[in-house]
């Protein structure tokens, strides 16, 4: 059986396994540790709960190593019946333990991103599940969420970090398997990936933080329309410049009292001068940062491959791997 002690001994393992050093494992385990043992506290006092307290089975594994399930669940994106196998666990006990234990549990000690838009009319899960809108706003979304001193909103965020100058917004897709129903194949299907996908904003700054992620909408809503609907804009400080790409046409004119920056796009008839060229290309050079951000994002496999999970807990995953990404690019627990 696949153990915390085994793999500490090799650290290059370890890393690749789980995304984070021992030394920051160790840390992110001592913030879980509380906050677990409240929630099953909670569980086990559920006036709803059938079984008396005591009764079942207890767990055969440590904390330390159901830890360390979950986030190779999360950065290797293997099946859950090889992670069973792995740690000595039936598949139904992989699952409660990644989805119904630690996606509570881990967004409220990493630094998550801000997630304080109005997308339910968007939401890729809200037509497919019910339970999906309350899960995610119970526990990830705007104000309603309880998270004590942490930052939960992206205004917040930005007048405790008046050092960020600049931040690039930019949108990412995924694939999805392809649906059964005719109308959700059209709803999902992204003409510029010719795929069924789902897709995200991210909200990052130079140094690859990133500052809000919003819930995931059908792949064929497009860049500008998603960025409407977040409403990050609205939060932007007048001080603070904005890089986008060409996909955003016309955002100068809808936002003046931001500073946008994009490239400039070439229409019909009027092709790029030279120096429009030159300015283009430098602007590009200056978004790497944005591209950097979701390309770390998706060293955590869940992101990357075919996701094959269920819709509703597609926006918690990712919330909890962008705040694994920002602690490991702040050194900290905490914004």
């Amino acid at each position: 059986m696949l153990t915390v002690k085994k793999l500490r001994r090799k650290p290059k393992h370890f890393h690749n396994f789980t995304g984070l050093t021992p030394r920051q494992f160790d840390e992110l385990l001592g913030a879980v540790e509380p906050l677990y043992e409240q929630a099953e506290e909670e569980r086990l006092e559920n006036p709803k709960r059938l079984r008396s307290r005591g009764a079942g089975r207890n767990f055969n594994l440590e904390l330390p190593e159901r830890l360390l399930m979950s986030l190779m669940y999360f950065r290797l994106y293997i099946t859950q019946t090889l992670l069973g196998y792995l740690f000595g666990l039936d598949t139904s006990n992989v699952s409660r333990e990644i989805n119904g234990r630690m996606l509570a549990v881990l967004p409220e000690v990493l630094p998550v991103p801000a997630r304080d838009e109005p997308l339910s009319g968007l939401a890729l899960a809200a037509s497919s599940s019910s339970s999906s809108s309350s899960s995610s706003s119970s526990s990830s979304g705007g104000g309603k969420r309880k998270r004590g001193k942490k930052i939960g909103t992206l205004e917040e965020l930005l007048e405790k970090h008046p050092e960020f100058e600049e931040v690039f917004i930019d949108a990412t897709e995924q694939e999805l398997p392809k649906p059964k129903d005719e109308g959700r194949r059209k709803e999902l299907y992204s003409g510029k990936r010719k795929r069924h996908t789902a897709k995200m904003q991210v909200l990052s700054t130079r140094n690859k933080l990133v500052l809000h992620l919003c819930r995931h909408v059908p792949g064929r809503v497009s860049d500008l329309l998603l960025l409407r609907a977040t409403g990050v804009m609205r939060w932007i400080p007048e001080k603070v410049v904005v890089r986008v790409d060409k996909g955003y046409e016309g955002l100068e004119e809808e936002y003046p009292e931001v500073r946008v920056q994009k490239p400039k796009k070439a229409r019909r008839g009027h092709p790029l001068t030279v120096l429009e060229k030159i300015l283009n290309r430098a602007m590009s050079t200056l978004r790497i940062p944005v591209e950097h951000a979701i390309g770390h994002l998706k060293k955590f496999r869940l992101l990357a491959e075919i996701y094959r999970g269920k819709p509703e807990r597609y926006d918690e995953s990712a919330l909890v791997i962008a705040g694994l990404h920002n602690y490991r690019e702040l050194g900290k627990l905490s914004w």
